[in-house]
């Protein structure tokens, strides 16, 4: 027991100078947890095979922890803890016994939680410790009848062929070496405080903590108490400091956040070179993108009137009221009545056809009223006409084009277009059946004459081929 005080009295001002390091102010490292709890005896006692919980099973024990941490993972510590072990023994005679045991050990400790997860802001902490010390015992053996069991008290030992043996051993105390091992799981309630639970399992050197000589068996294992506590971490100056069991690795180390600052540098440097690349990519499509836009827009100078801008326009002297492809090209027509209008070598309509070469009165068309995609009982006649020839030739598909008058704003009047085109598609593919496949719809915007509310502008023509 001298040696063990030696011990601790060095290690204190060990620690104490520690302490005091220039390079360890920066951080609060103390802290003492005051523990209650419930602890089971295992040592030799016979128990009753009726019994559902063994008599061991009735011990209150308290103490405490001092822990000086090195690290946020790495620590150590020095505990107290008293133990009254308390128990019944069945045979070969019915005894209570008694025990107080008050050990002292010194521990190495570890924070689970921040050695797997160094940069966790987590408030719950595992730990856990391991160490050694040494436990001092007094024992009082009595007679389930109270009477206390004396040196001098005999039995016969049944398993040593009968010799009388004293029943209790002669000393009135004892020292063990004991080994303990623990585990706990603790909230940190707020930067002073935190509030835990840990279990322990303490090993000692003997098997005689019960103080009774029969039940010493030669190979018997050595007594063991486990226990329960409830505990609440004192955390030292910490409202000048943080405490190191709260504060991220990278934070105690500068070198291991050096680290990681440079990890996430480089990252961050890969990433600026493919934004980089990307910048450069988006830079060359620009020009082609600008140059798209002005071929898909509708806006723009219009010389001939056909509905098709000059910068896209393959055929800038287009006759009025021709109808054009989206490139401006003049297009053969089919109407319900007549034939195929002849055609170029490029099956394309000369750009002279005249009017005594197409009859335009029988070139079908659905007319709509103003800022309106209805269809009325003409336009359902044409379509129902339209349906019909498509119907007689399964090889016929029709492009349905829509248009407005010149009312409004350009977008405005390419989505009112559209519309029409759709309706108009949508009466086909629902009412008569023609496949969605064979439809195409496409919405034209503005008819750019006449410069006023004209119904023959508000129209949706149609446009034949063969598949």
């Amino acid at each position: 027991m001298r040696k063990l005080l030696v011990y601790t009295f060095s290690l204190t001002i060990i620690l104490s100078a520690l302490s005091q390091n220039p390079q360890t102010k920066e951080f609060s490292r103390w802290s003492i947890t005051p523990e209650y709890g419930y602890s089971i005896f295992d040592g030799d006692i016979n128990q009753s095979l009726t019994n559902i919980f063994p008599t061991s099973f009735r011990n209150v024990n308290f103490g405490g922890t001092l822990e000086y941490a090195f690290t946020p993972v790495w620590g150590i510590s020095l505990d107290y803890f008293y133990f009254p072990l308390r128990a019944q023994n069945s045979s070969p005679a019915g005894i209570d016994i008694n025990t107080d045991l008050s050990t002292s050990c010194l521990n190495a400790t570890i924070n689970f939680t921040r050695w797997i997860f160094p940069e966790t802001k987590s408030r719950f902490y595992v730990s856990g410790s391991i160490g050694i010390g040494l436990s001092y015992y007094t024992y009082d053996v009595r007679y389930l009848n109270g009477d206390p069991v004396l040196p001098g008290d005999t039995y016969v030992d049944v398993k040593r062929s009968g010799q009388v043996l004293p029943l209790i051993l002669k000393d009135k105390y004892g020292l063990a070496g004991t080994i303990p091992v623990t585990f706990s799981v603790e909230y940190n309630m707020s930067k002073p405080l935190a509030v835990g639970v840990r279990i322990h399992y303490r090993a000692h050197t003997k098997d005689n903590l019960e103080g009774v000589g029969y039940l010493n068996y030669d190979g018997v294992t050595n007594d063991v108490i486990e226990a329960g506590t409830l505990y609440a971490r004192i955390k030292f100056n910490v409202f000048k400091k943080d405490h190191i069991r709260v504060i991220p690795v990278s934070v105690f180390d500068p070198d291991k956040g050096l680290i990681v600052a440079n990890d996430l540098a480089k990252k961050l440097d890969k990433l600026k070179l493919r934004v980089d690349n990307l910048n450069a990519k988006v830079d060359s499509l620009i020009p082609r993108v600008s140059k798209l836009e002005n071929l898909l827009s509708n806006d723009g100078p219009d010389s001939d009137g056909d509905g098709v801008p000059d910068v896209r326009d393959l055929s800038p002297n287009t006759p009025p009221n021709t109808p054009v492809d989206f490139w401006g090209r003049p297009l053969a027509i089919q109407s319900i009545t007549t034939t195929q209008v002849p055609v170029n070598s490029t099956n394309i309509v000369a750009a002279d056809v005249s009017k005594n070469r197409i009859n335009w009165d029988d070139i079908p068309a659905v007319y709509f009223d103003f800022d309106r995609i209805e269809l009325d009982n003409e336009a359902l006649i044409t379509i129902s006409k339209i349906s019909a020839k498509m119907k007689a030739d399964p090889s016929l598909c029709v492009e349905v084009r829509g248009y407005c008058d010149y009312m409004g704003n350009n977008p405005y009047n390419n989505l009112l277009s559209q519309r029409r085109s759709d309706r108009v598609k949508a009466e086909m593919v629902k009412i008569w059946g023609i496949p969605f496949d064979r439809i195409i719809s496409n919405g034209k915007g503005k008819v750019i004459e006449p410069k006023i509310k004209y119904r023959p502008n508000r129209r949706c023509d149609f446009f034949f081929g063969k598949l």
